[in-house]
């Protein structure tokens, strides 16, 4: 499977529900990459990408794709990422 099929088969929503990540009624979410109190992780489900707001998170400033956030998720490297995305989709199918 290659990165563009990945990113069109691939939804961030079965990404975040592989992870059981739910974000709230406005679409946000507690960052799951740095500590955070009040939802500062942005999720777009039109694009498939997310942002967080919070300068502390060591995305910020940085819109994810779905292996971005398998890869910032799984503290891996964007090969082991890809990986594991090849993974979450072979399980939906």
């Amino acid at each position: 499977m290659s990165i563009q099929e990945i990113k069109q088969n691939l939804t961030l929503a079965t990404v975040l529900n592989y992870y059981s990540l739910k974000p709230d009624k406005n679409l946000r979410l507690n960052c799951p990459f740095h500590e955070d109190k009040t939802p500062s992780l942005q999720v777009y489900y039109k694009t498939h990408t997310s942002y967080c707001f919070s300068s502390n998170c060591k995305t910020h400033g940085k819109s994810l794709d779905v292996i971005d956030f398998v890869m910032h998720k799984e503290n891996s490297t964007k090969a082991e990422a890809i990986k594991k995305c090849i993974e979450i989709a072979g399980n939906i199918r």
